[in-house]
Order: structure tokens, then sequence, then C-alpha cells
């Protein structure tokens, strides 16, 4: 997986910002939000065929409020509550 040239850092070298990540077939794997280092905000990730994996918050670095998770076919696996 890489990264395209959305990758922003603080000045302690740490990520910050919004961040994307691409399979090798160009499909989105992952993208979501760091501050300092953390991730913190929404975030997505997704199979390799496109399907959406995951969806949920994060607040400094950790899970937080719904998330749900999907299958390989995109249908819903389970939906949690973090706090």
């Amino acid at each position: 997986m890489n990264s395209k040239d959305i990758t922003p850092y603080n000045k302690k070298g740490e990520r910050h910002g919004y961040w994307e990540w691409y399979y090798d077939n160009g499909n989105l794997w992952y993208k979501g939000n760091y501050v300092d280092g953390r991730e913190h905000g929404y975030c997505e990730s997704y199979y390799s065929n496109g399907q959406l994996h995951f969806k949920g918050n994060y607040v400094n670095g950790k899970q937080h409020g719904y998330w749900e998770y999907y299958y390989y076919d995109g249908e819903l696996k389970e939906k949690t509550y973090y706090i």
C-alpha cells in the first residue's frame, strides 16, 4: 500500500492533518485525520475490491462512538459503540 502526496506532518515529524493510503491497484485503502501523530476524527477503511471495511471516529487515538464493520462483499457485519 502506498500514500499519495497527501502526507502532512507537524514540526515534530508526526502525522498531522488528512491522510490517504491506496492499494497497489489504485483503490483507496484508508482515509482519516491525525492530530500530533494520533488518529483523530472520522475515518474509513476499504477492502482491495473497493467495498467499505469499517468506518468510525477517533478521539486522541482511541475509537469513540459508533463504528460499523462490513464483510468483504459490503454486507454490514456489526455496529459497535466505543466510549
